[in-house]
């Protein structure tokens, strides 16, 4: 799986390849793009805690109801997505460190 971090200006900070469990750090909080092998995107929040490099079986996303034309909210509701950790071919994530 590929990772990769940019910083606040889009530059590619780090990147490389390993499992999950051997990252180097976990965006908890994050704005993160996940790409799985399907082709399929995910954009939103880094929203499952993993501690001790312990893996769930599915990454939790989570993204506010955005009407993307006009930029406003929809509703005060969150969107959940649950990606299939053995599915995840790619992370993207704006680190703050």
């Amino acid at each position: 799986m590929k990772f990769i971090q940019y910083n606040l200006a889009g530059k590619v900070v780090k990147q490389y390849s390993a499992d999950v469990s051997q990252w180097e750090a976990y965006p908890l909080g994050e704005k993160v793009r996940i790409t799985t092998n399907d082709g399929k995107e995910y954009v939103g929040f880094w929203n499952t805690f993993i501690m001790n490099h312990q893996l769930p079986t599915e990454i939790k996303i989570s993204s506010y109801d955005l009407d993307e034309e006009t930029g406003k909210l929809r509703s005060a509701n969150d969107i959940e997505a649950y990606v299939p950790v053995k599915k995840i071919v790619k992370v993207e994530a704006i680190l703050h460190k």
